[in-house]
């Protein structure tokens, strides 16, 4: 929906969680090099020469993977398939799992743990709450367990989780099952739509002309033809989901998995709202809140939150449903 800046800022917070990943652990948590390590050791020499290659090397590049940009993911991606292809991912040791090969890797790699406890930290110090990919839902989830770790007994539990997509899917990746910029938060609707499809989406970049990738739009000819109507039909209201730079390739791919045209289809409402607070809070209007109510309102981005309802900064898009919709058409309509 909105890429997001990889700044030094960024960049700090992926080296540090390469370093500090699972450090809060208690002493008998077991690391991912521990289970990793475990894993070589359950493997045949001649048998699984290539499944003991595959993972040594995810031992020897641990830390460089768990901190590697989206280029050096592509880069790594390559090292790795080198050694081993889907066949040999597919398939299945005998373990008394009876797990296959790529499941095995993200299970010794704790990526479970990490969804249920450290990657949760990540997101609310980042302020990502809602769905990369529709923006139109919290990337959150209730999952229900069966199993009380504490009381060791089956005892049903209700538990809210972020719902992560792995960008680069972990069966075919499994070494970047952990990867910090490998890691998406997202809806459950946008994580079953994308399942192992590779997308041209990338959430990450490194260029700062190129985070708005597409925009909402509303056709200036309905609005003028709602208010026209005696009484004002919101179903008159045509609002259009589109790529910036006119890349319709990417942008009918992007419909056609998450269906973002359709979701949007929906929330009229909401345009309504907006068409009709672009009567009332005009510039004049506005500075005249500001002026009157300083205390309340010290920043005009307060303001502007108030106004829409939602966060008006863009860099506060993934930090609330519907914000980069509710942006994009107040700033057509200038409210914001």
């Amino acid at each position: 929906m909105r890429r997001i800046l990889i700044d030094s800022e960024l960049e700090n917070k992926a080296n540090n969680y390469s370093k500090n990943l699972f450090t809060g652990r208690n002493a008998n948590f077991k690391t991912p090099l521990d289970e990793l390590k475990k894993l070589m050791d359950s493997l045949q020499p001649i048998k699984h020469r290539v499944q003991k290659q595959y993972v040594q090397k995810i031992i020897d590049k641990y830390q460089e993977i768990l901190k590697a940009s989206p280029e050096e993911m592509r880069l790594l991606i390559t090292s790795f398939q080198t050694i081993a292809k889907s066949d040999i991912l597919e398939s299945k040791l005998k373990t008394k799992d009876k797990l296959k090969f790529h499941e095995l890797i993200v299970k010794a790699m704790r990526y479970d743990e990490l969804r249920s406890s450290e990657f949760r930290q990540f997101v609310t110090s980042s302020g990502i709450k809602t769905c990369v990919y529709c923006n139109s839902q919290l990337a959150i989830i209730s999952e229900i367990s069966f199993y009380d770790k504490k009381e060791k007994k089956r005892k049903p539990k209700i538990s809210a989780k972020f719902e992560l997509d792995h960008y680069h899917s972990k069966s075919r990746y499994p070494f970047l099952c952990t990867s910090f910029y490998n890691l998406y938060p997202v809806c459950g609707n946008c994580n079953r739509a994308k399942s192992k499809l590779d997308i041209r989406f990338e959430l990450y970049t490194d260029d700062p002309s190129k985070l708005d990738v597409f925009n909402f739009w509303i056709d200036d000819k309905t609005v003028i033809d709602y208010w026209l109507e005696k009484t004002p039909d919101l179903s008159k209201l045509k609002i259009y989901f589109q790529s910036i730079d006119g890349d319709y390739e990417l942008l009918n791919e992007y419909n056609k998995i998450f269906g973002i045209q359709g979701i949007y289809d929906t929330q009229n409402d909401i345009a309504e709202e907006l068409v009709h607070k672009a009567k009332v809070y005009t510039d004049a209007y506005n500075k005249s809140l500001l002026s009157t109510f300083h205390d309340l309102f010290p920043d005009k981005k307060i303001l502007e939150n108030l106004i829409l309802g939602n966060y008006a900064n863009s860099s506060d898009t993934f930090k609330r449903p519907m914000a980069k919709y509710t942006q994009d058409l107040a700033k057509q309509l200038e409210l914001i």
